[in-house]
């Protein structure tokens, strides 16, 4: 698989773009032999699209970033300290792009706080599909979709959702 090149310039927003395309199409290509987590992949890729997509955590790592106090620090300590969350598949962590504010790589608030409410019963992949699956909550909008504008009724979405999974 080709890793993407940085130059000092380069965001690690930057990276997205193509990121994703060799291991897609290395799953893609073997018509029959994609796993139903080839196509889980294939279907989050195409959910997140519209959103930053999805990056490799290595590939991130490249610029370093900022935590949600500021502090500057790299990427892959802002993903084990649990202020990103991301899912494997491949060999490799991906990260949903949406979890940066704008202009990047500082983490954004409001999915760190969604993350927080859903709770640690959500592993990488659940927490990627959760994201960018219609909610009953949500008058069927994904959660995604509602972020920005209407962040306090996500909140309540993802804690209606951690009760129904906890009990």
């Amino acid at each position: 698989m080709s890793h993407a090149q940085s130059s000092p310039s380069t965001t690690a927003l930057d990276l997205c773009a193509g990121d994703w395309a060799p291991a897609v199409a290395r799953a893609a290509s073997a018509p029959g032999c994609t796993t139903p987590q080839d196509r889980a992949f294939i279907a989050l890729q195409s959910a997140y699209r519209a959103y930053g997509g999805l990056s490799r955590l290595h590939s991130l790592n490249v610029g370093g970033g900022a935590g949600s106090g500021g502090q500057g620090c790299d990427v892959e300590d802002l993903f084990v300290a649990g202020e990103l969350f991301g899912f494997q598949w491949y060999g490799a962590m991906w990260i949903p792009m949406f979890q940066f504010a704008p202009p990047g790589p500082t983490v954004a608030a409001g999915p760190q706080r969604v993350v927080a409410e859903l709770g640690r019963n959500f592993d990488g992949w659940a927490l990627a599909s959760w994201f960018v699956q219609p909610n009953a909550w949500l008058a069927n909008h994904s959660p995604i979709e509602c972020l920005d504008s209407r962040l306090p009724e996500v909140l309540e979405a993802a804690r209606a959702d951690r009760f129904a999974t906890t009990g």
